[in-house]
């Protein structure tokens, strides 16, 4: 047994002080032995057996399977991809990813509170400082019990954010690209790890948005405009939109406007707490657009979907969707 394989399978037998769990984050986050520690950490993943009630086992089951589609994608780091499983089912790797992400962000002396949305369901929650959020399907946001000087939030996923203005405690959003700082105002963050973009969207107020990549200037939004940061290349826009358009899902409604089917397979996913299984190539120049209300079903969902893309069928079967 290796020395790296030794220290982790130490680490997650047993439950640890702050303290210890500060120095183990702050070891994996070294970047030497990297990648041996990112596959004992995806091994000691698939063979762990989690506990849990029937919902919460559906739940790892799905994105489980996201996850081993995706391990070769190495530009997400391993404790992001391992943060949404962990927030439901491994408190100890959970607390390792919390205090990697709190190590990472200088946040210190806090405790935690892992907040997570399964597929299908969309949640509000009230901040310590009286700010609120509606967070998405399929999103987790992570905040320390009381704030200090700065108010520091976590988000994966998608959320609507109405924050209590304060001169004195800037509001940070951290995601996987960037920091959107505020003090006081309304908006919407989309920042799903399986998109291929990101996107903040404001209301009301104003932000600055920073990429976390060195040497980019912060983007500032005043109202009814957007910031969208394609992944793959690596671009960062600012558009006028319609903000409606964007938060519609806070009421149930789903807004889809010239995306791909593959796009579209991942919002059902989440929407309808579904697998979807389709052939990308079929339908890769398809670009659809189209609007549901929150009582919809995917069967009258598919059906447009059906109208909309010539030759497209499809079938459902107990949780999963099958589109040929």
């Amino acid at each position: 047994m290796s020395k790296t394989r030794q220290i982790i399978e130490t680490y997650i037998r047993d439950t640890h002080p702050k303290s210890v769990q500060k120095k183990f984050a702050a070891w994996l986050k070294d970047a030497r032995n990297k990648k041996e520690k990112d596959e004992i950490l995806l091994e000691i993943w698939d063979k762990t057996n989690a506990e849990a009630d029937r919902s919460t086992e559906e739940s790892f089951r799905k994105v489980q399977s996201k996850i081993a589609l995706r391990r070769k994608a190495r530009h997400f780091s391993i404790f992001y991809r391992l943060l949404k499983i962990a927030a439901v089912v491994l408190p100890p790797l959970l607390s390792v990813a919390v205090t990697y992400l709190y190590l990472k962000e200088n946040i210190e002396d806090v405790k935690p509170v892992e907040y997570m949305v399964p597929n299908g369901e969309i949640r509000s929650l009230t901040l310590p400082d009286s700010s609120e959020v509606r967070l998405n399907s399929g999103s987790i946001l992570i905040y320390p019990q009381h704030f200090g000087k700065t108010r520091n939030v976590y988000l994966s996923g998608e959320a609507y954010f109405s924050v209590v203005h304060n001169d004195k405690h800037p509001f940070i959003v951290t995601t996987t690209d960037w920091e959107v700082e505020v003090l006081g105002t309304v908006f919407n963050i989309s920042s799903y790890m399986d998109s291929e973009s990101s996107s903040a969207t404001l209301e009301q107020g104003k932000i600055s948005v920073r990429l976390k990549n060195p040497g980019n200037a912060p983007v500032i939004l005043t109202a009814n405009e957007q910031a969208v940061y394609n992944r793959n290349s690596g671009l960062l826009e600012k558009h006028t939109v319609q903000v409606d358009r964007f938060t519609a899902w806070t009421k149930g409604s789903i807004l889809i406007q010239g995306m791909s089917i593959d796009e579209i397979a991942k919002i059902i996913e989440r929407k309808y707490a579904m697998k979807v299984y389709f052939n990308m190539n079929r339908y890769k120049d398809e670009k659809i657009t189209m609007k549901f209300r929150d009582e919809e079903n995917i069967t009258e969902f598919m059906n447009v979907l059906h109208y909309l893309v010539p030759g497209l069928r499809y079938k459902i079967a107990n949780d999963e969707l099958y589109i040929y």
